[in-house]
């Protein structure tokens, strides 16, 4: 059968071997069989002269060619010439093939790591959409202002109610009690030292300056700013905002320009009661258990803390409620498709609030005590 397929030639250095026939896949088996028959002498080449093919395939080709493989890792040089032009197209895409194999099994170049620019790509690009959205809410807000009637002023004050007054009983009870905590610690430190009215001035300065508005700020983030992201969360599940746009309204100074508003005027007024009811924890265990009369209390009180400390309380309020407030909504608006992310967005709304009090508190009380206040 091999002469069906093959012609071979004995010369002294060259084994000449003609090609000719169907090299195609129903004959393969035979193919393999014929191929096996080119067996040179050694110090042979052997040369593949294939002008004589009818038809070839990919199967053929590669029959050739492995051959001619084997052949060189023999030792034995060999060449395949006098191929037609649509022939030769077979036998290219074996070759292509093989080097693409051959560069793919090759050890690969240790890469460097690349985390550190994916991790800064992904934090640049969140940071942009962010931004975007930020936006979007600063020129709501600027819109309002420069139109009042926009501001939804029945529904802002819905939303100071909601986020201040109905916010008050448990904003005064935690305040109230870390008012106690912090009298009962510093009484055990400053009493060693006989300087026990000195917790007058620990617990008025400490609330009026950081305790009140920090716990103030850190209750609404979790009751209000929560509330927030859940409830835009289920208008836009809902397709409410949707509707709202349709009806050629803008979802952002109907639904979240009164609720930013509404917790910078409440959270202000939130404080003023976290501030009163601190002390008055403090009160309470420094008369209650420390011999300290009513009387020196206040003077005390009056005598420590002035104006400026309650000033620079007052002046974070503001602060922490639009950072709340704005998280909150643009948490609440990034939900899309389920009830499960709609638990994520608020958890998330609510711990990225917190975090960024924190975060503003402290470049608070940088920038106050390097301006001396």
């Amino acid at each position: 059968m091999a002469d069906s397929f093959l012609s071979i030639e004995d010369r002294q250095d060259n084994l000449l071997v003609g090609v000719r026939g169907n090299w195609i896949f129903d004959n393969v088996l035979l193919l393999e069989d014929a191929a096996a028959s080119v067996i040179p002498r050694a110090g042979q080449t052997v040369t593949f002269q294939c002008a004589g093919l009818d038809d070839i395939d990919i199967a053929g080709a590669w029959v050739l060619y492995d051959r001619s493989q084997h052949l060189s890792e023999l030792g034995i040089k060999s060449e395949l010439t006098g191929f037609k032009a649509a022939h030769f197209k077979f036998l290219q895409h074996i070759i292509d093939a093989a080097a693409i194999r051959e560069y793919e099994v090759l050890p690969a170049k240790p890469q460097r790591p690349k985390v550190l620019r994916e991790t800064v790509e992904n934090l640049g690009r969140a940071t942009s959409a962010h931004i975007e959205d930020l936006g979007q809410i600063a020129r709501s807000i600027l819109d309002g202002v420069r139109r009042p009637s926009l501001l939804m002023l029945r529904e802002t004050i819905k939303q100071v109610y909601l986020t201040g007054v109905q916010a008050i009983p448990v904003v005064v009870v935690i305040t109230f009690l870390i008012g106690i905590v912090t009298a009962h610690q510093a009484a055990g430190q400053l009493e060693t030292f006989g300087a026990s009215i000195l917790v007058v001035d620990l617990v008025s300065i400490s609330i009026t300056r950081e305790m009140g508005v920090l716990l103030a700020a850190i209750m609404v983030a979790g009751r209000s700013g929560s509330a927030f992201a859940a409830a835009l969360g289920v208008m836009k599940l809902n397709e409410e905002v949707d509707a709202l746009r349709v009806m050629g309204l803008n979802p952002n100074q109907i639904l979240i320009i009164p609720r930013i508003m509404g917790l910078v005027i409440a959270l202000p007024v939130l404080t003023i009661f976290a501030d009163i009811a601190g002390i008055a924890g403090g009160a309470l265990i420094a008369v209650g258990s420390m011999g300290i009369s009513g009387l020196q209390f206040v003077e005390r009180v009056a005598y420590s803390t002035d104006l400026t400390d309650f000033y620079v309380g007052m002046s974070k309020a503001p602060v922490f409620a639009l950072l709340i407030a704005t998280v909150g909504t643009l948490r609440g608006m990034q939900v899309k498709s389920s009830a499960e992310e709609l638990g994520l967005k608020t958890t998330t709304a609510v711990v990225q609030s917190i975090f960024m009090i924190i975060v503003a508190d402290a470049l608070f009380a940088t920038l106050f005590t390097r301006m001396g206040i």
